[in-house]
């Protein structure tokens, strides 16, 4: 499952914006930036998540056959 891009995230970011009372000339734009480093962080957080079936950890620590990606 990929992680969500910014065109995803940006209307419900601007949803809990107008919740929160947040509005103004800007806010469209801190919605988009805000929407941008989170679609950003999830793609990264994503990448290092992904692991082999097993257990992944040293091969000294476990007989496992895990290992990361």
């Amino acid at each position: 499952m990929p992680a969500p891009t910014k065109a995803q995230l940006e209307p419900i970011v601007s949803g809990f914006m107008q919740q929160n009372g947040l509005r103004g000339e800007n806010a469209p734009d801190l919605a988009g930036a805000i929407a941008d480093v989170v679609a950003q962080s999830l793609t990264m957080f994503m990448s290092q998540v992904k692991v082999a079936p097993g257990i992944p950890c040293s091969p000294a620590a476990t007989a496992g056959p895990g290992r990361l990606m």
